[in-house]
């Protein structure tokens, strides 16, 4: 009873304010509102802004497959049917230079004047480009170049792999396929047939008419046949070429290998990923909302906020030591424990059901799951509701930890912001943590923040039919708990009630 009337107490405060609750609440909003604006390029327009944006100066004059379509529109139509790649075009060389200088653009991609010119020369053969390196294709040798803005050297890494890989799709395919077609010339079977030796029988007058050797060379029994008929000895040099590829056909009957893109080598029939999407209508639409910015930014926010009650238990406490409350209370007929545990409790409800607004906000406004669409209702709910509960009883501890060691407003801003503005920089709550260095990321695991977003991360998302680990969920939980655990022992220890 002494404990639920100090709550009682400190919950009254707390609610008295009632714009200070409102701002509560409606900041983590706000801010996913905000960052959810600035990371996208049109709020309202959710497929363009998702999509990497390449940016290309095509300046290419020479003739592709078909006469008067250049290779620099097979580039093209395989870079925009890759999912997420938007294509840009710019005007000129210098357009592109002056974009790289300002900033304005990472990379951009400038396909030469002689690009057809030299994808035609490419091959297999002595006598052609070999225009493939360990890691890619030289842009030099097909007469093309990638600009690059040195102050963005991670988006101009990341469009450096993605032309590499369309310029190989497009290169690659149409090199198997000249080869392949190399198999019916007439070169080609004259050189197999001066290099194949067959055996012959062991048959002295077969191997007296043959010079007396055992083997005797593909062109002496094509000669042989064709007597000293040419026109028949170049069908018959045909009918071995033909034979060779129908052979090679019947046993990589998978690929067509006579195709010269990368669809009809593979025989893909699939529906380009990048054009199978509807363009998005212009305008705010609530649909929009579910944007894949979305669900990372709920997950940091429900995380990071939170925490930032321990700036509240903060000043609450250097506001009683500076009443004299404080030291009132210890007078009165209660513990140190139930003191502690009646103010305390209140910032855990109160942490509770900022989590809990922030996820409904994620499921009725942004769209978010709360796990798998196999699951129930309830089980949804029975998954999340540890990780809520953790989540508050380690800020909670925080929060305890901070007033145990601030004797004034600016150290509880100072002790109670900046850790948990870092933590959450190093858990992933504001940079992503795939995007962070192997070391970060091993960082991060040493903060609350860190098990915490890998819990709600592992539960909620876009995908329905995702199976979450639940081991991760629980052992997150369990962490969270021992980080609780930590802090309160700690500010057990350091805490003055007077």
């Amino acid at each position: 009873m002494v404990i639920w009337a100090l709550a009682k107490k400190e919950m009254r405060l707390l609610l008295r304010d009632r714009m200070a609750v409102i701002v509560l609440l409606g900041m983590p909003l706000v801010f996913i509102l905000l960052w959810g604006l600035m990371l996208g390029e049109n709020f309202g327009q959710k497929n363009a802004d998702e999509k990497l944006r390449v940016y290309v100066v095509d300046l290419d004059q020479g003739d592709g497959l078909s006469p008067g379509v250049p290779w620099s529109k097979a580039v093209y139509d395989d870079l925009s049917g890759t999912a997420g790649i938007h294509v840009d075009y710019l005007s000129s060389y210098d357009e592109a230079e002056r974009r790289i200088r300002k900033h304005k653009v990472a990379a951009v991609l400038v396909l030469r004047p002689g690009f057809s010119d030299r994808i035609n020369k490419c091959s297999f053969l002595a006598d052609g480009i070999n225009p493939f390196h360990r890691d890619g294709v030289y842009l030099d040798k097909i007469d093309a170049a990638l600009l690059k803005d040195p102050k963005q050297p991670g988006a101009a890494a990341i469009i450096d792999q993605v032309a590499q890989v369309s310029l190989l799709r497009v290169i690659l395919p149409w090199m198997i396929g000249k080869a392949f077609e190399r198999l019916s010339d007439q070169e080609f079977i004259q050189l197999l047939g001066e290099k194949v030796q067959l055996p012959l029988p062991n048959n002295l007058l077969v191997r007296a008419a043959f010079g007396g050797d055992d083997k005797v060379a593909l062109k002496k029994m094509l000669d042989l046949a064709s007597g000293s008929n040419e026109k028949e000895a170049r069908e018959y040099r045909r009918k071995v070429g033909q034979g060779v590829q129908e052979a090679l056909k019947e046993q990589f009957k998978k690929y067509d290998l006579t195709g010269k893109t990368w669809a009809t080598l593979t025989r893909s029939t699939d529906e380009k990923p990048g054009e199978s999407a509807a363009a998005a209508p212009e305008g705010m639409h609530w649909s929009d909302f579910g944007a894949q910015r979305y669900q990372q930014l709920v997950p940091s926010f429900t995380v990071m906020f939170p925490f930032f009650l321990a700036m509240v238990v903060g000043w609450v406490f250097v506001t009683e030591r500076r009443q004299g409350t404080l030291k009132r209370l210890r007078f009165a007929p209660v513990s140190r424990a139930q003191i502690l545990l009646g103010k305390l409790l209140p910032v855990f409800v109160l942490s509770m059901g900022l989590a809990a607004f922030l996820l409904l906000a994620g499921r009725f406004i942004f769209q978010m799951n709360w796990g798998p669409d196999a699951w129930p209702l309830w089980e949804q709910v029975a998954w999340l509701l540890p990780i809520v509960v953790a989540t508050s009883f380690a800020s909670m501890g925080l929060a305890l930890l901070v007033a145990a060691v601030a004797r004034s407003e600016i150290q509880v801003a100072l002790f109670g912001a900046l850790p948990v503005l870092v933590m959450a920089l190093v858990s992933g709550c504001i940079l992503p943590r795939e995007m962070m260095t192997a070391s970060a990321q091993a960082l991060s695991w040493f903060t609350p923040h860190g098990w915490a977003l890998a819990a709600y991360r592992e539960l909620l998302g876009d995908d329905p039919h995702y199976i979450p680990d639940l081991w991760l969920v629980a052992q997150s939980c369990g962490v969270l708990m021992g980080f609780g655990v930590g802090f309160l022992g700690l500010a057990w220890c350091l805490l003055r009630l007077d």
